[in-house]
């Protein structure tokens, strides 16, 4: 069962946030499951990949800028979310909020104000699905996809690339898996990009250990032609599992490092009004099974 977490938080002391903190917010998960388990925080941030999370970088306004990052000044409030792909690491996160409302970050502490808890099931994902033939993706943060056998990395986001790296994540966790090869197939020769507006980050993101990459950012719009190999059945089909698989990303993220907050997505599908300045503003919302906790300093 997917869930979502969206912390919302006031800096108690000052910080000072890299340019991208996306990294930092995944630590602070990793942290979280360390106060309650060490073994997996251990297993989460060493063990084979795809990883059963994602995060989302921090939002805050900043109250200046120095050479190693943004400032986070005392009393300034700030958010953001981590996602989990798997239920059975929600009661340890549970736990580890249970026992302290408090983050060390960056030099400075966040106090936790409050927590919305988003979470679906596969099952409803898909039930809950249909077949559009048009749909935009707004990429939220840097995103980039990994080739494999090669040094460089697709800027792109390719109908092929983004739709097989969400199915490869969603047969990973779900119960319900889809045949990779078939699907590939149909996309490649069924759906392309109808329009764009993405924008390659200048500076590299330092991702560790001696390596930086960049991404894009933006939107992008996909259609569907149809193709006389296939029939309506199977269009219909495939087109409901491609509605599926992004409602899914926009808990999994997409792309190369989408565990340190790269490829943060969010779906509108075309019976949905959009602006295509920024799709997001437009797009209806719609939550499943919201529920809020305050959660006080202990």
């Amino acid at each position: 069962m997917p869930f979502r977490i969206e912390f919302s938080c006031v800096s108690r002391e000052a910080a000072i946030l890299p340019r991208f903190s996306g990294f930092v917010v995944r630590g602070l998960l990793l942290n979280m499951f360390r106060r309650v388990d060490v073994g997996v925080a251990d297993r989460l941030h060493s063990g084979g990949e795809p990883k059963p999370y994602s995060v989302s970088p921090m939002r805050f306004r900043a109250s200046g800028k120095t050479d190693k990052g943004f400032i986070l000044a005392p009393n300034t409030p700030c958010s953001f979310s981590v996602r989990l792909l798997d239920d059975s690491y929600a009661n340890l996160l549970i736990m580890s909020l249970a026992e302290r409302g408090e983050f060390e970050v960056c030099g400075g502490t966040l106090t936790i104000n409050s927590i919305s808890v988003y979470h679906t099931s596969y099952e409803e994902l898909i039930s809950n699905s249909h077949a559009t033939d048009a749909f935009i993706l707004k990429f939220l943060t840097p995103t980039y996809f990994s080739k494999w056998g090669v040094d460089f990395h697709e800027n792109f986001p390719q109908p092929v690339t983004v739709f097989t790296n969400l199915l490869k994540l969603w047969n990973a966790f779900s119960p319900i898996a889809f045949d990779k090869k078939s699907f590939r197939e149909w996309v490649e020769k069924s759906i392309g990009v109808s329009g764009y507006h993405l924008r390659r980050s200048l500076k590299p993101i330092d991702i560790g250990r001696g390596r930086s990459v960049g991404g894009f950012t933006g939107w992008c719009a996909y259609k569907f032609f149809p193709n006389k190999e296939y029939n309506d059945r199977t269009n219909k089909e495939y087109l409901k599992l491609l509605y599926t698989l992004c409602k899914f990303g926009e808990f999994s993220n997409v792309g190369g490092n989408r565990t340190g907050g790269f490829g943060v997505i969010k779906f509108t599908p075309k019976e949905e009004k959009v602006n295509h300045t920024n799709p997001q503003k437009s797009s209806k919302k719609t939550q499943k099974r919201k529920t809020n906790q305050n959660t006080n300093k202990p």
